[in-house]
């Protein structure tokens, strides 16, 4: 009886290859991540904290000269959206996950150096009663999250070559 080859195109990744897959792009696209407050105003308070907006960055090569909407910057979202739905927690839970749409913009910011970075917003919130402050939930999501974006090799706020 012959042994049937498996069709590699159409088999499940291993986690292992989904991760090696997932750091390569890290490097390619040199990810960085910084985590800022989801506020709500509150009448004649402070706003309020409701949950996290957890921020991934990547950019083009060095000495490209990219325009908005380009189509590397739609490679660098797509990419940025599979580290995004890696990263989020599979199993439900009392916060939600809302992945930003697309925009066709390159933000510059100088804590990356004023690198053309194509940006993705993870916001992390209550599931119900989003105006309800952050709880254990919303904290312990964003750091597993921030977790596995170490993992990967994404960098918090800047990129820093390292040497292996």
């Amino acid at each position: 009886m012959k042994e049937q080859k498996k069709d590699e195109s159409t088999s499940p990744k291993t986690f292992q290859e989904t991760v090696e897959e997932l750091r390569k792009v890290v490097h390619e696209h040199r990810v960085c991540w910084e985590v800022l407050p989801e506020r709500i105003p509150v009448k004649e308070e402070q706003p309020l904290k409701v949950g996290f907006d957890l921020m991934l960055y990547g950019t083009h090569e060095v000495g490209e000269h990219p325009t908005p909407g380009c189509e590397k910057c739609k490679e660098i979202y797509r990419d940025l959206r599979k580290i995004a739905n890696w990263i989020i927690p599979k199993e439900e839970r009392h916060s939600r996950y809302e992945i930003s749409i697309y925009e066709s913009a390159i933000r510059y910011n100088r804590i990356r150096g004023n690198r053309p970075d194509v940006e993705l917003t993870i916001r992390i919130l209550h599931r119900s009663e989003y105006n309800q402050p952050v709880d254990e939930c919303e904290a312990l999501c964003l750091n597993e999250m921030k977790a596995k974006l170490t993992e990967l090799g994404a960098q918090e706020k800047r990129w820093k070559e390292t040497i292996n």
